[in-house]
């Protein structure tokens, strides 16, 4: 067995998400710029980290020019060594971390509805039917410009029955149940595009909201008057033969 298949069953982590109802879906995953721009965040706390870590060093070093009692003195030299053990397996955990949740991020779309996936600690799987879908829009910050990607928002009404999460896990924590994200993709202009079209095709067979009302065309004028004259025509006939 690999480490990384050693990680992912020590984690629980499931292989992928079962489909969602519907056709056979269609599967998006995360660019690779995406995987960039999180190394870069991850990148920024871990230097965060170090550079909390030196300081304490430095600070025990001085510390350690005092006349303080030895006990204490060796104490702060146990929690620094202890501090670098934690700043070395946070760099080491977190980088796996950020690289398996690139990885195991799974977008999927039929012509029913959408299951997103994304998570390794947690697990959060979303789906939302495209039938109570109401808006879809795309968010882009300045960093995803540069890199060329974008994350695609999809609402549904309120948030009482759009979404549904799945055992495995709650939504992100901050983010409503009726909201969803394909993140981190490079071809949002045309999920957004597909999302659209399956929330319409879901409306036109009226499958969308059932308290939508629906007016009936009204009944062509001439179609009325003709079988009114018709009527008439033949009331008159069966009296003339009476």
């Amino acid at each position: 067995m690999s480490a990384r298949e050693t990680i992912l069953d020590a984690l629980r982590v499931p292989p992928e998400p079962t489909a969602p109802p519907g056709s056979p879906p269609r599967v998006f995953r995360a660019a690779p710029n995406f995987l960039k721009l999180r190394m870069l965040q991850w990148a920024g706390t871990q230097l965060l980290a170090i550079a909390g870590l030196a300081f304490a060093i430095f600070f025990v070093a001085r510390i350690s020019q005092t006349d303080l009692p030895r006990p204490f003195i060796w104490l702060l030299r146990i929690g620094e060594i202890f501090g670098i053990i934690a700043v070395a397996a946070r760099f080491v955990f977190g980088w796996v971390i950020v690289r398996y949740d690139f990885e195991l991020r799974w977008y999927m779309l039929s012509d029913r509805a959408i299951r997103i996936r994304e998570g390794i600690m947690t697990i959060r799987e979303k789906t939302i039917a495209l039938a109570n879908i109401q808006n879809i829009s795309i968010q882009q910050g300045p960093l995803q410009r540069l890199l060329g990607i974008a994350d695609v928002e999809v609402k549904t009404a309120g948030g009482g029955g759009g979404g549904s999460a799945e055992p495995h896990g709650k939504g992100k924590i901050g983010e409503p149940m009726h909201v969803a994200y394909f993140r981190g993709v490079d071809n949002a202009e045309e999920i957004r595009d597909l999302v659209r079209e399956g929330v319409r095709r879901q409306r036109d067979t009226g499958l969308g909201d059932p308290d939508e009302v629906h007016e009936a065309p009204p009944p062509d004028l001439d179609d009325a008057v003709a079988v009114l004259l018709a009527e008439a025509r033949a009331l008159r006939q069966a009296m003339s033969a009476a």
